[in-house]
C-alpha cells in the first residue's frame, strides 16, 4: 500500500491499533533506489513490512520519497525496536526518519562517506575474487595454488 509520509504515523497507529489490523510487529523498513524513474518522480521508496501476529498477516506500506529530501518522519513512536531498523536504514540508504532520539551510523564506520546500497554509490572500483571469476580478479600469478582456474 501507497501512503503519503506526511501520513506516515496515522496509518501506522491505526494499523496497529485497530482490532481488525493488530500489526505490532515492525518486520523491516528498508528502501529502494529508482535512480532511472521519469523526471519529476520521486527516486526512493521507504517500505516498511508490519506483521500481525492475533491475526497471521502482513502489510506492506510504501512512502515514496525525493532524491533532495529523503526524509520521512520516525515510527520509533510507534514501534517498539523501530529504531533499529531506522538506524539501519539511513546507514546503508541515507533515509532521515526526523524526530529519531538517535540517528547515526549502525553498521559502518563513524567516518564512512556515502551510503553503500545507494544505486550510484562508488565502491573502491578493486576487482572481488570468486571461484567463478577467478580468471578475472586475479592474475595468474597472484591466484592460490590449487585454486580453479590456475590450469584448465
Amino acid at each position: 500500500m501507497v501512503i503519503r509520509r506526511d501520513r506516515l504515523v496515522d496509518a501506522c497507529a491505526l494499523l496497529r491499533d485497530d482490532p481488525e489490523g493488530m500489526y505490532t510487529m515492525p518486520v523491516y523498513v528498508t528502501a529502494v533506489d529508482w535512480p532511472d524513474r521519469e523526471p519529476g518522480a520521486p527516486r526512493y521508496d521507504v517500505v516498511y513490512q508490519l506483521r500481525s501476529l492475533q491475526h497471521n498477516d502482513v502489510c506492506r506500506l510504501v512512502v515514496q520519497v525525493p532524491e533532495d529530501d529523503p526524509t520521512v518522519p520516525t515510527l520509533e513512536g510507534e514501534f517498539c525496536g523501530m529504531d533499529w531498523h531506522e538506524r539501519e536504514c539511513y546507514d546503508l540508504l541515507g533515509i532521515v526518519f526526523e524526530g529519531h532520539h538517535d540517528l547515526r551510523r549502525i553498521l559502518m564506520p563513524d567516518d564512512w562517506e556515502g551510503h553503500p546500497l545507494r544505486r550510484d554509490y562508488v565502491s573502491f572500483g578493486e576487482p572481488v575474487a570468486f571461484t567463478h571469476n577467478i580468471e578475472w580478479a586475479l592474475p595468474a600469478a597472484e591466484r592460490p595454488p590449487g585454486m580453479p582456474g590456475t590450469s584448465r
